[in-house]
């Protein structure tokens, strides 16, 4: 039955492996960027107290090798192969200086707020990608007045950008979001391209749309320029044959953009969504998702002449992605073991307002030791927070120690992306303190914990 005690030896317990940069185990610690774990916590409590728990936790070295893989790869291209990173997946200001600084070329947005951020976190506004299906009007204005390069989502977007850009009299830059109707193989919730999605123009629309920014146009004054084309068909995609579909769409799109009347159109942006490895967890391996070197490798040779391929990445820069490594994990302390049924709870200070996605995707994030135990007897368990949901799991049937206790620390794998910036105060629940190891000896604190005159300061 599940909880049923198991020795250390048996297959259903294993360590995750750490073999990338940023994370391993030294004399049974884990430790991030030579920095101790144990030793991160104490000080996280000594100077936050109750607050320096839950605690994200980002590796420097993690993040940067992460952006090299993707340079790496882009580099055949040159100039004509652009990295930008999508704001969605992590928004924290000095994670995104990190990510600038490390050769991410530009930032992909989608909402205003995001385009500020960006702008703050020191990109050039004509370095940044502004996507949505719903943009409003002070957001347009925005990026219109920045220089900021917009994606044509829908007749109506079109007509949106349009009409603002001859207000303003100034032009806007823009690529056009196509929906191609293909499956990725991922959650309904992470696809954004299956024919009844949300997103982007069918192709039988492109040419109405191109005809709604010509609408209104008088004189030699052109207010809006169609830079290229736009496919992003979800995340979790592993197979690099999806990516090869998306060029040929994308080419065939360019084409006709170009003959349509903008022959300088060259830009072909693929998005990003590449699936994560999480090594070391039985049944999610049997499928090791595509390299960024893979990916730009099927991507190449369907490449039109003279176009710019970019890359949208998120997941894959600040969680991990085929041969990248982890950047983000959350360490959470045990609060207790509750038995109900044939079920064993493992209630830790983290819940979903930190973690959502394996309530909202059913999504896996493994869960290790922060320290591996002495004790020789194992026990399957869902890990739990405390926030009053049934959906509030961060984990389940995992193998942990029975001698787990009160105060005992934890690690969810692979929270860099889509935790923090999805994070809720659901239940009044403060966000977590957020910290950047870049040495055994160095770390800084890159959010603090919020307290409750941070959740009441909003209220008139």
């Amino acid at each position: 039955m599940e909880g049923q005690e198991v020795s250390s030896k048996d297959e259903g317990h294993k360590m995750l492996p750490v073999d990338g940069p940023g994370w391993s185990y030294v004399n049974g610690v884990l430790h991030c960027d030579g920095m101790s774990l144990e030793d991160l916590r104490m000080s996280l409590k000594k100077d936050y107290g109750l607050q320096g728990s839950p605690a994200h936790i980002y590796s420097y070295s993690a993040l940067v090798a992460n952006v090299k893989k993707y340079t790496d790869a882009l580099c055949p291209l040159g100039e004509r192969g652009v990295l930008s990173y999508s704001l969605k997946a992590n928004n924290n200001l000095r994670v995104l200086e990190a990510l600038r600084q490390a050769g991410v070329n530009m930032a992909t947005t989608v909402s205003g707020n995001e385009i500020l951020m960006a702008m703050k976190a020191g990109f050039a506004a004509t370095n940044i990608i502004y996507n949505g299906t719903g943009k409003r009007r002070w957001e347009v204005e925005l990026a219109i007045k920045h220089g900021v390069l917009l994606n044509l989502d829908s007749e109506f977007d079109a007509r949106l950008i349009a009409g603002v850009a001859r207000e303003m009299g100034l032009r806007a830059r823009c690529i056009v979001r196509l929906n191609p109707a293909l499956n990725a193989d991922t959650h309904p919730y992470l696809a954004t391209a299956l024919a009844d999605s949300k997103f982007g123009v069918e192709f039988h629309q492109l040419e109405r749309v191109l005809q709604v920014v010509r609408t209104g146009e008088s004189g030699d004054v052109e207010h809006v320029i169609v830079e290229g084309v736009h496919i992003h068909v979800g995340s979790a995609v592993s197979r690099t044959q999806v990516f090869s579909d998306m060029t040929r769409v994308a080419a065939r799109a360019l084409r006709e953009i170009r003959e349509r009347g903008w022959p300088r159109a060259s830009t072909i942006n693929l998005g990003g969504g590449l699936n994560i490895r999480l090594s070391g967890v039985p049944g999610k391996n049997d499928e090791r998702p595509a390299t960024p070197e893979q990916l730009v490798g099927a991507i190449l040779p369907l490449l039109p002449e003279g176009s710019t391929l970019l890359l949208e990445p998120g997941r894959s820069l600040v969680a991990t992605a085929g041969s990248c490594a982890f950047t983000g994990v959350l360490m959470t302390e045990v609060l207790g073991v509750k038995t109900n049924g044939k079920r064993r709870f493992l209630v830790v200070d983290a819940a979903m307002t930190e973690v959502i996605r394996p309530a909202l995707y059913g999504a896996h994030h493994p869960v290790t030791h922060v320290t591996i135990p002495a004790c020789q007897e194992w026990a399957v368990m869902d890990v739990v927070g405390p926030v009053c949901e049934s959906g509030d799991f961060l984990a389940r049937r995992c193998m942990l120690s029975l001698s787990l206790s009160s105060g005992a620390a934890l690690v969810v794998w692979a929270t860099g992306a889509y935790c923090s910036s999805m994070a809720s105060n659901y239940n009044l629940r403060p966000h977590a303190i957020e910290v950047i190891v870049k040495a055994p000896d160095l770390y800084t604190v890159v959010r603090r914990p919020e307290n409750f005159e941070d959740l009441i300061s909003c209220y008139l």
